[in-house]
């Protein structure tokens, strides 16, 4: 990812020698000093790729971290995918409030929702047992930015630099696992989970490359390729749905003893942190949320954004 803050550096410059031009030649200016408004939306594909996380530390799927696997019908053999990505594709709502120092120059702050895509994060199919990992994010996120551009009176590049700073949602987790035959001859387990993760405060960057076309003095269309690198600490975790089914011919009821209310606090919460004691002679306390090593999610992610542009 390092490339990227040089591509919109190089963009920077040349902007500088873009607002030279227009200065010598007043006809090409469109913009003025003052407040603006954006609205706009759009959406993004995956970008700087990596593995996923453990998605499953009570071992219920029997996942492997990050994998596809398939085992053949006779369990001759097994074929293994590796799995990598980021929660970082979907849908962007954006409206930004911004103000030009001069033509060339300005400001801003943005308020985003995003509505991630499901992700598949692992798979396991067997004859015995299929099970998978989806996960999926919702948030909002601010986006202070700097906005440069070298004001041409028509077709207009700019430049957008700035920083990406979650406020509000969370990593959402579903978990699917069904054993054949699991509660005897003829019935099968169903074994259904949601997690939700909350994270800490996490800040990322992100570099936009567009142009805006007048529609009069006031407003105006607006185009851009975005990308945004953002990588999400993970703080908290609970599973907020859980429940075991037993399925025999087509009929199914829930399993007494394997339901949410069954899982100790140990087994339900679970805390990450960069450092932690974990005795090896004493069992640990049931009614305690257990400490995993701390996670980064990944919602790095490229896309396009258009939308509308008010200068009051």
């Amino acid at each position: 990812m390092r490339i990227i803050p040089k591509i919109f550096i190089a963009a920077m410059v040349a902007s500088t020698g873009y607002m030279a031009q227009a200065q010598d030649d007043p006809s090409m200016n469109n913009t003025t000093n003052g407040f603006y408004l954006r609205v706009g939306g759009g959406y993004a594909f995956e970008s700087g790729k990596t593995e996923f996380n453990n998605a499953d530390p009570n071992g219920l799927t029997g996942i492997m971290q990050s994998t596809d696997v398939t085992v053949n019908a006779d369990g001759s053999s097994v074929n293994v995918k590796s799995l990598n990505g980021t929660v970082g594709a979907g849908i962007k709502l954006n409206l930004t409030a911004g103000y030009m120092f001069s033509p060339y120059i300005g400001a801003e702050m943005g308020f985003s929702y995003f509505h991630g895509d499901e992700t598949m994060i692992g798979r396991l199919r067997s004859p015995e047992v299929t099970s998978e990992e989806n996960i999926y994010l919702r948030g909002v996120d601010l986006a202070p930015a700097i906005f440069l551009t070298p004001n041409f009176k028509k077709f207009n590049p700019y430049t957008r630099i700035g920083l990406i700073i979650p406020v509000a949602g969370q990593l959402n987790i579903e978990t699917m696992a069904r054993q054949v035959n699991g509660g005897g001859q003829g019935t099968d387990l169903m074994i259904e989970a949601k997690s939700e993760v909350k994270s800490r405060f996490s800040v990322g960057y992100f570099g936009a490359l567009g142009v805006t076309y007048p529609i009069n003095d006031k407003l105006s269309l607006f185009g851009e390729i975005e990308i945004k690198n953002l990588s999400i600490e993970s703080k908290t975790a609970e599973i907020t749905e859980y429940r075991t089914t037993a399925i025999t011919n087509g009929q199914s009821q829930l399993v007494p003893g394997q339901q949410l209310a069954d899982l100790p606090v140990y087994e339900k919460k679970f805390e990450f942190t960069d450092d932690f004691d974990q005795s090896t002679t004493t069992p640990p306390n049931q009614d305690a949320a257990r400490k995993i090593p701390t996670q980064f999610v990944n919602a790095s992610g490229t896309g396009i954004n258009v939308g509308i542009r008010y200068l009051f």
